[in-house]
């Protein structure tokens, strides 16, 4: 299961570890064919929040 808008902000509260795993688990679902919109939108929440970190 994907994130909710609403849990989106809980990511600031996640490791950055955490967040790289879920990352990679969505890339490995999206590599088999889950391309559902949620899934996108949630690895983008992802990585501007690795992005936001590490500036």
């Amino acid at each position: 299961m994907f994130r909710t808008r609403s849990a989106a902000s809980d990511m600031q509260n996640q490791s950055s570890e955490d967040l790289q795993r879920e990352y990679d688990l969505i890339t490995s679902e999206r590599a088999g064919g889950h391309n559902a919109l949620s899934a996108i939108n949630t690895q983008n929440d992802i990585a501007r929040e690795l992005e936001r970190r590490e500036r």
